[in-house]
Parts: structure tokens; sequence; C-alpha cells
């Protein structure tokens, strides 16, 4: 898989007969380890976050889906179980701008079945789902702490499937930071007949915010939310979580503070498909003014990043469309294309990025009209074909004007009323471009 072909099956990315067996040889064998794999990557994720002192570390399951493959080995089930394929847990580092750093974790599983008739005791001793969250707080070590002047503060942003009390106490023992959108409506420890989202709705709005809700599809032509703004009334406080009361593990375990932001939308627009927005966060970050809070909910709207970079994976790196025959193997690939996914991820945001405009003289260009960031991360030959393409020169071709040109060539129209171009069109148009930057390859032109 290279970043020239980022959407092709190994057949097509690779050059030859040769290649495409090196490419089965190397996915297939039992001693290439996934993480290895990642590793070089990890290791200048984490070196480019020391350049912040707060980073995000945004973490969610995808299911990839390999019920069209009934002879795959390894697969667990998926939803209701008619579907097989695997679980990956994914933690990315963000800025608090909202860049993508790089892929700091990745893990795969097959859902475990549970035993028949399980005790909640025998529940509780295995690993269960429900850890994963914990597992990905554990794997940072002593990375993140921003203790003693050190950078970064490493703050984990999950969504509901992450308000689990060995998260929370994770994060704790970790000396790392949490915001978490909550899932249960628990009973307050200061007040233990005033649920959660009953005791919050009592305090007073701090002020109103308009945000911004980001698209979500579950799949190509399958839009399960539109982009928007929405007016929130925001609302904050302080409260303490019990640990849970029939849960052994956490027997005699100490409450944990938390600082709570809730962000309502109180008058969200008319039809069937609009989800009213509710986030009630939790945050181990200190909250003391609606400044603060809206800090919370900006920091948490990046959340959906990790989102995208799933699309990228599925329907720009075609990641569920590859053939291999075991479990293990397709996590090697899984391995590899969210390293490509990144880079993709990067270079789109690199293409839209804008600055506030300086009227002072030679006040240096938006990255994205910059032609010198664009050699970063382009190769020289598709410059070189998306310049010609653009009517342009080679050494004058921006960020923006490269991105356009690829997502033009794919059939995105440019015009005023289009939105960002979708992932399967700029593989499109990044195929087709690849083809003649290969014609001109074999050539030898230079």
């Amino acid at each position: 898989m290279k970043m020239e072909s980022p959407g092709h099956s190994i057949p097509k990315a690779a050059a030859d007969w040769a290649d495409v067996m090196g490419a089965y040889r190397f996915l297939s064998n039992p001693d290439v380890d996934p993480q290895d794999i990642q590793a070089p990557h990890r290791e200048l994720t984490r070196a480019a976050c020391a350049n912040h002192q707060v980073v995000l570390a945004v973490t969610d399951i995808t299911e990839l889906n390999y019920t069209s493959h009934p002879s795959t080995v390894g697969l667990g089930r998926l939803g209701n179980g008619r579907q097989q394929g695997l679980q990956q847990v994914s933690t990315l580092a963000v800025s608090t701008e909202g860049g993508i750093i790089g892929v700091l974790r990745q893990q795969w599983y097959a859902r475990p079945e549970a035993p028949p008739n399980e005790s909640r005791a025998q529940r509780h001793g295995r690993w269960c789902e429900s850890d994963v969250w914990k597992d990905a707080i554990n794997a940072q070590g002593d990375w993140g702490t921003g203790e003693q002047g050190a950078h970064p503060r490493c703050i984990n942003v999950f969504d509901r499937g992450g308000d689990c009390y060995s998260a929370l106490t994770a994060c704790r023992d970790q000396r790392k930071g949490f915001l978490i959108r909550a899932n249960h409506d628990r009973s307050l420890t200061d007040e233990p007949a005033v649920r959660l989202w009953d005791h919050m709705a009592t305090k007073p709005v701090a002020c109103v915010k308009s945000v911004k809700v980001s698209a979500h599809r579950s799949g190509p032509k399958r839009d399960l939310r539109t982009q928007r703004e929405a007016a929130v009334s925001v609302r904050f406080a302080s409260v303490k979580i019990e640990p849970p009361v029939n849960d052994p593990r956490f027997k005699d375990a100490p409450a944990i503070t938390a600082q709570v932001v809730y962000a309502r939308e109180d008058a969200p627009p008319a039809g069937d498909e609009v989800v009213p927005i509710d986030w009630m966060l939790l945050t181990s970050e200190p909250v003391e003014s609606d400044k603060d809070a809206l800090r919370m909910i900006e920091w948490y709207s990046h959340r959906w990043l990790i989102e995208e970079f799933h699309r990228v994976e599925k329907e720009g790196c075609r990641l569920e469309d590859a053939q291999l025959d075991h479990a293990d193997d397709i996590k090697r690939l899984a391995a590899v294309t969210a390293v490509v996914a990144v880079r993709m991820l990067q270079l789109r945001d690199l293409a839209e990025t804008v600055v506030a405009p300086s009227s002072a003289k030679g006040a240096a260009a938006a990255p994205a009209d910059d032609p010198a960031a664009l050699r970063a991360f382009a190769p020289k030959t598709f410059i070189r074909v998306v310049a010609a393409l653009s009517k342009v020169k080679p050494e004058t071709l921006t960020p923006r004007k490269f991105w356009e040109g690829i997502a033009k060539r794919g059939g995105w129209l440019g015009r005023k009323s289009d939105g960002r171009p979708g992932w399967k069109t700029v593989w499109l148009g990044w195929h087709d471009v690849q083809l003649i930057a290969l014609g001109l390859d074999l050539g030898g032109s230079s």
C-alpha cells in the first residue's frame, strides 16, 4: 500500500507480480506484528505532540465488515450477529485546534462470545468490550501527564461508549485528563435522590453558543445527520461520581470528582431527521467560567475527526474490500492503511487552512496557498500532473489547488453550492492522476 495508490487492491497497487506476492507474504507473515508496522509512525506522532501544550487523545471503535468474505478465518460477529468482521479501536492525537497529528494506538479484536449461564462475578472476571477504553488509556504509559512543566498534557476524549467507571479510574491512575460524553444518568453523591440530567437542568445558563454539528454517515449515501449550526444553552457544575454499586472490582473505591458541562439545544429545527444537541460532558479539567465551558465544548467537537478518519479508511482506502483469508492479515493491512488515512486527512486539512488576513508587508501566506508546503506531502510526479491538468506551473501549485485538482478529476465540480468533495470522489481523482503519473514514470520523463 502506497500513498500514491491508497484505494487500490493489492494487485493494482503493486508494480508487478513479484511485488504482489511480496505484499501477500508480508501481510500473512505471523512474525510481523501490526504494532511494529506502526511503530515508526507512532514515534513521529509523539515527537510532534511535544510541540503542543495539550493533545486530545480521541478514541473510538468502528466495525470492519467482512461478511462478504465468508472464508476469512478469525472474524467475530457484528451487530445482530448476522454479519462478521473485526472491531477496530483507534486513538488519534488531535490538536486543540482540531488538526490531526497522527495515530497514537490501534487495536483489533473479534467480539468475544459470552459463555452460557455466565454469572455476574464471572463476567467481571474476564475481559469485556467495555475494557477497550481503559486499555487505550493504560497503553499511553507515562506519556502525556503534563507534569512538572513537561508537555503535552493528554486529554482522553470519548463518546458515550467510553462512559464507564474503569475509564475514569484509569485516567486518574495514569494522571491523564478526560473529556467524556455521559451515557449514564447517575445518582449524585451529594444528592442521591437527584440524577445527573435533572441536576444539571436546574443550573443557571452561563451562555448561549452556536456550535457546528458535523455531518455523519454510516456508509455511502446513508446520511444519519446533516451538517448544520445549532444554538445551545451552556451550563456547568462540579459533581462527584460514585463507583458502581454492584461491581466488585470497585468495592470501596473513592468517588471521582468531575466537572460537568451541559450543552443543550432548546429550540431545534423541525424535522424527523434532526437530532437535538444534548451533550452532557464529564471532564477532569477545571471549569470555572463560561469561557472554560466553551473550551470543553470546542475540544469535544473535534471528536468527529475520528469518524472522518474511519471514512477515509473505508471509502478512500477501501479497507473492507481486501481479499485476505485471515483476520491477522487484515490487522496488518489496517495498520498500514491507518497511516495512509492520516496523511490523506493532513493533506486535505493543509489544503483548507486559512489564516486571518494581514496587511503587514511581507506577511507569510497561509499554508494552503504556499507551494512549498505541498512538496512535503505529495509525490513530485503527482504535482507535475495536477499542475498540467490545472494549467499552472508546478512550482506555483498550492495545496489548495492541488486538492481541488484531484477532486475535480474525480468528478467534483467545485461550484459555490458544492460542499467539500467526498472521499470516494477524491479516490477516483487520485486513481486517475496516479495512472497518468505512472505513465510518466514508465516513459522516463523528467
